[in-house]
């Protein structure tokens, strides 16, 4: 079977979004690590009405979380058509999960550098607003993953992505651009660079969860819908 094809491409794409969430709550500032057989993801107390935070992955055919676990977070993402009892599904905010065969990635070019993962934070907090996904970042040492950005004259980071390793894939993470800086292709320019970077350190594919902005970005790179992830929030019940 062809890199990034069939369902396992779904499987190894949508673990790779857990493993993002996962490694927020192993490092950062008040969160904690969620990982079980039926949870892949993040605790994150100061962001327990944030689906993208306080989240985790249902891994795809993977067993269902218990009803209203408390151990768990306030979102749980699973495949589309998956039932999570005890939660509500938010089919408004469903996010396609697309791959890459890097052998089809485009050529790198501009002046994009590789930067600490803990410098991206700031900008994605400019570019999404609030500041609980800046601090996480900020909190990742080196090792987590790889970071790229491009800098306005004054130094600063302006348009930026991450992506985390995970066997013959790497999940692109945490792309954005400040809103100043947008309509000028620098995002185009990250991402080059990130998946050229990542086929030089041998991975097979990139995957990742398109946001409704980013989507033709990445259909413009040659990134192809291989699923659906939707998010399931815990239901509140009067006591």
């Amino acid at each position: 079977m062809a890199p990034g094809s069939g369902s396992e491409a779904f499987r190894q794409a949508a673990a790779g979004f857990g493993e993002a969430l996962a490694a927020l709550g192993r490092h950062g500032p008040g969160a904690l690590e969620v990982r079980r057989a039926d949870a892949v993801g993040a605790r994150v107390a100061c962001a327990e009405d944030h689906h993208w935070i306080d989240a985790a992955l249902v891994p795809v055919g993977g067993p269902p979380p218990p009803d209203d676990d408390a151990a768990l977070p306030h979102c749980l993402w699973a495949e589309s058509g998956r039932r999570l009892e005890g939660r509500t599904e938010l089919r408004e905010l469903a996010m396609p999960v697309m791959t890459l065969d890097l052998r089809e990635a485009p050529d790198a070019d501009g002046a994009v550098e590789q930067v600490p993962i803990g410098e991206i934070g700031a900008v994605n907090d400019r570019a999404y607003g609030g500041d609980q996904l800046g601090r996480l970042i900020a909190a990742l040492p080196p090792g987590v993953g790889f970071a790229h950005g491009v800098r306005a004259a004054d130094g600063r980071l302006v348009s930026v992505a991450a992506s985390l390793d995970l066997g013959s894939d790497t999940s692109v993470q945490w792309v954005a651009t400040d809103p100043a800086h947008r309509r000028q292709g620098l995002g185009t320019l990250v991402m080059r660079r990130l998946l050229h970077e990542a086929r030089r350190r041998g991975r097979e594919t990139a995957s990742l969860q398109a946001s409704p902005d980013g989507l033709p970005l990445y259909e413009r790179l040659g990134f192809t819908t291989v699923g659906e992830l939707r998010p399931h929030v815990r239901v509140h019940r009067a006591r």
